[in-house]
C-alpha cells in the first residue's frame, strides 16, 4: 500500500515525509499552469537537485504515446536511472501520464505523485491506474502500478478555478454511492465552494479510504470488486472523449456526473435502482453545480464508443450499476437498445 500524506502545508516539509536521499536523482514532471504555482516551493522544499519536464495542460492534446515519448526522451537526457524517482505534480493528467512514463521507463522506476486538484487527490493520484488515451479512447493503454507515496496538499486548492472544484465532486459523489449515506449526505449536504478547508481534508480523507479499500481488495480488477469504482464511467468516458471534438469538451467530473446520472436511470429501467434513489442521486448531481445533459453528440456516436470500452468483456457491454445508494453492482450485461433509449433522453 502506497504512503498517503494528507494536510495543509505539507509542500514546504516535503523531506520530513519522505526519504529522498534514498534516489539517484530526481526529475519533477509538471505542467505550465502548475510550474507557475508550485513548482519552486516543492524544489526549495527537496533542498537537492532535480531535474524539471514540462508539459502543455490538459488531456486533449497531451495524454497520448507522443508526449511520453518527449517525456521519456528527457528522463535519458537527464541520466535517470533505475534508482531514480519521477515526482509528478499536477493533476489527473500528470498523475496518469506520469505514473505510466515512470513505469515503463527502463522496465520501471519509482514515482510520487503530488496531486494539485481535488480531482486527482480524489481519484487519479491512489490505487495504482496509469495510462494514456489512444485513438479517442480514453485510458487505453496503461499499466498497474502503484506510487510509492501520496502527497496531498490541500492549500494548492486555492489557485484551483471553480468549475475545476466543481468538476471533482463527480467523481466524489460516486465515492458516496458506492460506500453509503453518511459520505454521500456529507458531500452533497452542500454546494463544493462553501466548504472550508478543514471540511475539504476531511471529504478528501474519507474519499481516498473508500477507494483505497476497495483497491486494496482487487488490486487488478481481477475479481470484479474494483470495477464498483466504474459506476458512472462507462457512458462518462464516452460522452468526456466525444466531447473533445466539440467547442464545448467536458471536464473528467463533468462527464462522471452525467454518467452517473444516466446510468442511474439505466439501473432504474432494468428494476435494479428504486426511483426514489435515482431521482436523489440526480438531484445531488444537479445541485452542487454538475451538468446533467449533454450537448451537441449524437447517440449513435456515444453507443459506438462503448461498444470499445476496455471494461467489456467477449463484446458484452458490461455496466457498474447501483442497486441502492450504499451498494454497486458490477458487471451488469446491458443491451445497446437500452443504453441507446437513456442517451437519447440526455441529449
Amino acid at each position: 500500500m502506497e504512503k498517503i500524506f494528507i494536510g495543509n502545508n505539507l509542500l514546504e516539509k516535503l523531506t520530513k515525509l519522505f526519504d529522498f536521499g534514498r534516489f539517484s536523482k530526481i526529475a519533477i514532471l509538471t505542467d505550465t499552469n502548475v510550474a507557475k504555482h508550485w513548482l519552486l516551493t516543492v524544489k526549495r522544499s527537496l533542498k537537492q537537485k532535480t531535474s524539471e519536464i514540462i508539459i502543455k495542460p490538459g488531456e486533449k492534446f497531451g495524454k497520448n504515446i507522443e508526449t511520453v515519448k518527449n517525456i521519456w526522451k528527457k528522463m535519458f537526457e537527464f541520466g535517470l536511472d533505475r534508482k531514480s524517482l519521477l515526482i509528478n505534480l499536477g493533476g489527473g493528467v500528470i498523475c496518469d501520464i506520469g505514473g505510466f512514463s515512470a513505469s515503463t521507463f527502463m522496465r520501471g522506476i519509482e514515482f510520487l505523485n503530488i496531486p494539485t486538484t481535488l480531482l486527482a487527490q480524489v481519484d487519479a493520484s491512489v490505487g495504482g491506474k496509469t495510462g494514456i488515451d489512444f485513438e479517442e479512447i480514453k485510458n487505453a493503454i496503461g499499466v498497474f502500478k502503484k506510487p510509492t507515496a501520496v502527497i496531498i496538499n490541500v492549500a494548492t486548492l486555492k489557485t484551483l478555478p471553480k468549475r475545476e472544484l466543481i468538476s471533482a465532486f463527480g467523481e466524489i459523489i460516486k465515492h458516496g454511492v458506492i460506500s453509503g449515506r453518511e459520505h454521500f449526505n456529507l458531500v452533497t449536504s452542500k454546494k463544493p465552494e462553501e466548504f472550508n478547508q478543514s471540511e475539504l481534508i476531511t471529504i478528501i480523507k474519507q474519499s481516498v479510504k473508500i477507494k483505497s479499500e476497495i483497491v486494496k481488495k482487487d488490486p487488478k480488477e481481477i475479481s470484479g470488486l474494483r470495477k464498483v469504482l466504474n459506476f458512472g464511467h462507462t457512458i462518462g468516458h464516452a460522452i468526456e472523449s466525444l466531447s473533445w471534438k466539440t467547442d464545448r469538451p467536458l471536464l473528467h467530473g463533468e462527464a462522471v456526473a452525467i454518467g452517473m446520472i444516466a446510468e442511474s436511470q439505466l439501473a432504474n429501467q432494468i428494476g435494479m435502482l428504486a426511483e426514489t434513489e435515482t431521482q436523489l442521486i440526480s438531484q445531488s448531481v444537479i445541485r452542487v453545480g454538475l451538468p446533467s445533459k449533454i450537448k451537441n453528440i449524437k447517440s449513435e456516436d456515444i453507443v459506438k464508443m462503448i461498444l470499445s470500452d476496455k471494461k467489456n468483456i467477449r463484446g458484452e457491454i458490461l455496466f457498474s450499476l447501483p442497486e441502492r445508494i450504499g451498494k454497486v453492482i458490477p458487471n451488469v450485461k446491458i443491451i445497446d437498445k437500452k443504453i441507446k433509449k437513456i442517451i437519447n433522453y440526455f441529449n
